[in-house]
């Protein structure tokens, strides 16, 4: 069985606080289905910085072991550097955490040569694959966001409630700040209620307020009667997915400068949803405009209200979007996505 010593932000043993802890969570979970694996968790290091001697002793006593890094790049650079320097000859592994790499090796900030040096660099998106070798970083290989599914909503039962609704109900799902185009959204719907559409649709936002964010935010939503926050919503649960396949469809009007393959979007397939994003980062990768949703430009409010004042006005085939967005899911069940055979590709299995 391979060893694999992974590094990163895990928050081991205790309920995920970010995308980084979720995913590096879901990773691991699947790597020790087929690999041994020792965990560096860097999560909250001041707390225990013991880590480091840890980390240490792995280095030692585990000279064959796979090292993988899934972390942003800022915080595994120097280690690479460090390492390349010493001319250490490891298996190491990049998970690339983000959307950002690509540009940021691109505008000089980290060197190609420093990840070239190592075996791969792991990317959710087949053009920052492209983006990677155009900034000169040639050993970059795809690998599928994924999460574990082990529940679907009910599909029908959630179209013929969307049907019946007298309403248009959107949902946005993702941390709730300037930069993730919730600005767009309030702004779009008061364009759209001063056309007098304000009984004809409605906007619930989940997530995690910024505190900076916070005040201005709940004040916006208090002036406008068809907008409402809800807090958290635990897709940990059933009923969570239940929830959220109760609405029509997902807005995701982002311009967040390290977004990548947003994991919102594997929710929304599963609870049957199609996605309303801008044209930002690897947003078009992900949602195929017209099939699972609709891209529009960027930072562009009145493209986003149109695209809604359309969906309201039923000329947008939300139902069949919706059947697509389900099918669609089964892509990233982490059985299909991080397969046995993928990572005997990627030599994380042994032959």
């Amino acid at each position: 069985m391979k060893s694999i010593i992974f590094v990163g932000w895990v928050n081991l043993g205790k309920a995920p606080v970010d995308g980084e802890t979720t995913k590096n969570q879901y990773i691991i979970a699947e790597l020790k289905k087929y690999c041994k694996v020792t965990v560096l968790d860097f999560f909250e290091k001041r707390r225990h910085p013991w880590v480091y001697v840890q980390a240490l002793w792995a280095l030692l006593a585990k000279p064959k072991a796979t090292i993988i890094f899934s972390t942003s790049a800022k915080n595994v650079y120097s280690i690479l550097r460090l390492f390349k320097g010493l001319h250490v000859r490891r298996d190491i592994i990049y998970w690339v955490i983000g959307g950002a790499f690509a540009k940021q090796v691109r505008d000089g900030k980290f060197r190609a040569d420093v990840f070239n040096y190592i075996k791969y660099n792991l990317v959710q998106c087949h053009s920052m694959i492209d983006e990677l070798k155009e900034a000169g970083v040639t050993n970059a290989r795809f690998v599928s966001n994924f999460k574990p599914i082990p529940y679907y909503p009910d599909m029908e039962k959630a179209l013929a409630s969307r049907a019946e609704s007298e309403t248009i109900r959107f949902v946005f799902l993702s941390r709730i700040m300037p930069s993730k185009g919730c600005d767009y959204i309030i702004e779009a719907v008061r364009r759209l209620n001063s056309k007098g559409l304000q009984s004809r649709f409605s906007v619930d936002f989940f997530g995690k307020i910024d505190a900076d964010y916070r005040e201005q935010f709940l004040k916006e939503v208090c002036l406008l009667e068809n907008v409402s926050w809800h807090g958290l919503l635990d897709l940990r649960t059933n009923e969570g997915y239940d929830t959220l396949a109760s609405y029509h469809a997902m807005l995701f009007p982002t311009f967040h400068p390290s977004e990548g393959f947003a994991g919102v979007f594997i929710d929304a397939f599963i609870a049957a949803l199609p996605v309303l994003a801008s044209d930002w980062a690897h947003n078009a990768e992900a949602i195929t405009d017209g099939k699972l949703g609709i891209i529009y430009p960027v930072h562009n409010v009145e493209a986003l209200m149109n695209v809604m004042e359309k969906c309201i006005s039923g000329q947008v085939a939300l139902p069949a979007m919706a059947r697509n967005a389900r099918a669609e899911a089964t892509k990233y069940e982490a059985k299909n996505a991080l397969s046995a055979d993928y990572l005997k590709n990627i030599g994380l299995i042994e032959e």
